[in-house]
């Protein structure tokens, strides 16, 4: 029988038969909890069924029958109208740069460094790295270099062509105006992994609901800023009579 190697990054769903990270706890194409057994016991499993089984036997068929046997159904990840490509459409992506003037930015990098802890186990707090990002100055820097060089990895090892950590984040850095043109560029790059990495997944043309959200709060918020500091500038500014 075969075993899991110590460095094994993958392993099968025992419900819908994809490979999905070593230590995933959900399957992203199937939606499946995987709880109810350890992530080395449950991929030891289904190796050694599948070897027991030969080389030849259809592994989607093993499954089925597997899991009709434990009283569980199977739906193929295809079905799932829920299950998108993580690729975004370079016209979505820019109109929603400009209707956040921008803060979309934020939300983007949170979403990509989910990606990267979900799917590929990369360390890190992803909310503390976001609020870094958002917030605090010069190490903002370092995330954003550290998020782009991640995902140069990953890109680099489906042999794409990438961009530059090093270069885009100093344009980041020092060139404001070209700020927008560094987050296009590096996500046609993550647009070409997805695709590859992801390969039966639609990609999705219209806003989800968290960037639907991103929007309208950006699109409410921002103008009541303004105008509150407008008012507060003029009462600040008015003549004061005293009798």
């Amino acid at each position: 029988m075969n075993s899991i190697e110590p460095n094994q990054k993958t392993k099968f769903c025992i419900y819908c038969g994809k490979k999905i990270p070593i230590n995933a706890k959900k399957c992203k194409y199937c939606f499946e909890w995987l709880d109810d057994e350890s992530p080395l016991e449950m991929a030891t499993d289904i190796y050694n069924s599948i070897d027991e089984i030969g080389d030849n036997t259809d592994q989607n068929s093993y499954l089925e029958n597997r899991n009709y046997a434990r009283n569980i159904k199977v739906t193929p990840s295809y079905n799932n109208p829920e299950e998108y490509s993580k690729a975004i459409p370079i016209r979505r992506f820019y109109l929603l740069f400009i209707l956040t003037f921008g803060l979309y930015s934020i939300y983007w990098f949170y979403k990509q460094s989910s990606y990267l802890r979900d799917e590929f186990g990369k360390d890190g707090s992803v909310g503390l790295r976001t609020l870094a990002f958002a917030i605090i100055p010069i190490a903002n820097i370092f995330v954003f270099y550290e998020l782009l060089k991640d995902m140069k990895q990953l890109i680099e090892e489906k042999g794409l062509n990438t961009y530059s950590p090093g270069i885009n984040t100093l344009i980041f850095l020092f060139v404001p105006y070209l700020g927008m043109w560094v987050f296009i560029n590096v996500q046609e790059s993550f647009n070409e992994f997805w695709k590859t990495h992801e390969p039966e997944l639609p990609v999705r043309r219209d806003f989800n609901n968290g960037e639907i959200l991103v929007m309208l709060l950006t699109m409410v918020g921002i103008p009541t800023i303004i105008f509150f500091s407008v008012l507060l500038m003029v009462f600040l500014n008015s003549p004061t009579y005293y009798y």
